[in-house]
């Protein structure tokens, strides 16, 4: 029992979020392990995540200080989370064979009247296209860039706890996942359409990015555009608000995007919302009782 109490002692409060989804993803792999043909790779996939944590808790005890030492503290939540989503689709769909999208349809149906994406059709035109799908990948760099700007600040302590409101929010949305599979309207309603998507210049590539990059095509529900988005204008007004009022019309842009090009149906950006004023609710109160009994993440807590 001491044993694991210093064990856990020597987490930060990321280290101890990372640790707890891993171990969903673990249960998640246990339960479809018949199923899915990346069993091995999963395996090490996840033994080497483990271990990730288990080295940057090592390290952050260690006296020894080098350059970038704390910019990696920053990178590490970032590495461990985008390699944790890469996982889903070798996971997802041996887990969960049952797809949600004709509830979807019939709920967007019942809210609008409509199907938006079919109804929003007669707006589109290349020059709107560009400028949407521009708004969609805007998105990722967002936290990044708020990040960097705070990293810079040297404003620590405000980075984890806006790094634990954010994971809280991928992590919840993760899990979902493997119980609610919806793959959007650009699939299920695309014999509906009778509009292409055709930008000007980098619509394309954009899209064969966010393809190349996102190789899950079950992470609809809920939106992660719409909850990881407000959650970073809600911690980037607390924190930056001359880059809140820059962000603000692509916040604007993001939610509209979502729906103009396909990638979501609008209960979707419904349960997105929900999410991020839960999340950012539950975090904050979660963060603040908890935050003491956890190793400060950039390990100096005076700054």
């Amino acid at each position: 029992m001491d044993s694991e109490k210093n064990f856990f002692k020597k987490l930060s409060i990321i280290d101890f979020l990372n640790l707890t989804v891993l171990i969903f993803f673990i249960v998640f792999y246990i339960i479809g392990f018949t199923k899915t043909p990346y069993k091995g790779t999963l395996a090490i996939w996840y033994l080497l995540l483990f271990l990730f944590i288990i080295f940057i808790s090592r390290l952050r005890q260690s006296k020894k200080d080098f350059w970038g030492k704390k910019f990696l503290f920053l990178a590490y939540p970032m590495i461990f989370f985008f390699s944790l989503f890469e996982s889903i689709f070798m996971l997802l769909p041996y887990f969960n064979t049952f797809r949600f999208d004709d509830l979807m349809i019939n709920i967007d149906y019942f809210l609008c009247g409509v199907h938006p994406t079919i109804w929003i059709e007669k707006i589109i035109n290349p020059t709107l296209t560009e400028i949407m799908f521009i708004s969609y990948f805007f998105y990722f760099p967002m936290p990044l860039i708020l990040f960097i700007l705070l990293f810079y600040r040297k404003q620590y302590k405000d980075i984890e706890e806006s790094i634990f409101l954010l994971f809280i929010t991928y992590y919840s949305a993760y899990i979902t996942y493997f119980f609610v599979p919806v793959e959007g309207p650009r699939f299920h309603l695309a014999h509906l359409q009778s509009v292409p998507l055709t930008g000007l210049f980098l619509s394309k590539p954009i899209m064969s990015l966010i393809d190349f990059f996102e190789p899950n095509k079950l992470d609809c529900f809920p939106s992660l555009h719409a909850a990881i988005m407000l959650v970073t204008m809600y911690i980037t007004f607390r924190n930056a608000k001359k880059l809140f009022y820059f962000y603000l019309p692509f916040a604007f842009l993001i939610m509209i995007s979502l729906v103009y090009c396909r990638f979501h149906y609008v209960i979707d950006i419904i349960a997105g919302t929900a999410l991020a004023i839960i999340c950012v609710t539950l975090g904050r109160m979660l963060y603040l009782k908890f935050r003491n009994k956890f190793i400060f993440h950039f390990n100096n807590p005076k700054v």
